[in-house]
């Protein structure tokens, strides 16, 4: 379920006029026309324009706030901050550090997915670039590799698209994704070959045993 009020940076008991304030700056600063050919950019005003669409009808607000409490998103979000780039770096690292606690054996890679790709999301994306943090988007990159660690390579496709349409403008992050990317290939090939090697070691055994066994 998508958290209208943190796509905004307003708390859930903000009234509308500070809702409408928020989503007046935000609007102007991702509207199309102030980003022209920037399809990222429209993706996040579209989200922006989604969320105030809602929060600023009271019978709409309403329902969504049950929705959105059912769902569990009351308990969880912070509104501390809207989504910004150090907000997406700490949800970054959040989420190594949970699964540094997880067992590996048992992570769901599809579930994983999907929440890395929800991190590099267009409106994500957006955000990041415009804002132009370049420290910051570096750090999210080295993070976002790292979780992908646990996935299998086959799931990496999406996510290192996303990864380089984020990093077009720094080629020391976008070699950073290469490198990464060439490694878990090595790694794949490896993981390949492994069976064949086991079957010819065990042949080589089974031979040595036969021939040394009939002395």
């Amino acid at each position: 379920m998508k958290d209208y009020y943190k796509t905004l940076g307003v708390s859930p008991n903000a009234h509308v006029p500070e809702i409408k304030k928020a989503y007046r700056v935000l609007a102007f600063k991702y509207h199309p026309d102030k980003n022209p050919d920037n399809a990222l950019a429209e993706a996040h005003f579209k989200e922006l324009q989604e969320a105030w669409s809602v929060l600023s009808v009271p019978a709409k607000k309403t329902k969504y706030d049950e929705e959105r409490w059912l769902s569990g998103i009351g308990s969880r979000t912070s509104y501390k901050e809207a989504v910004t780039p150090v907000w997406l770096l700490n949800t970054c690292q959040q989420l190594n550090k949970e699964l540094l606690g997880m067992d590996t054996h048992r992570i769901s890679h599809g579930a994983l997915q999907t929440y890395i790709l929800m991190l590099l999301s267009d409106s994500h994306i957006a955000v990041l670039q415009l804002e132009g943090d370049k420290p910051t988007i570096i750090l999210i990159v080295n993070e976002i590799i790292k979780a992908s660690q646990l996935l299998p390579l086959k799931y990496l496709d999406e996510i290192n698209v996303r990864l380089y349409v984020l990093t077009e403008d720094y080629d020391d992050a976008t070699q950073a994704i290469t490198d990464n990317l060439a490694y878990r290939n090595k790694q794949s090939r490896k993981e390949a070959m492994f069976p064949y090697i086991i079957l010819l070691l065990t042949l080589v055994l089974c031979v040595f045993m036969y021939r040394f066994g009939r002395r």
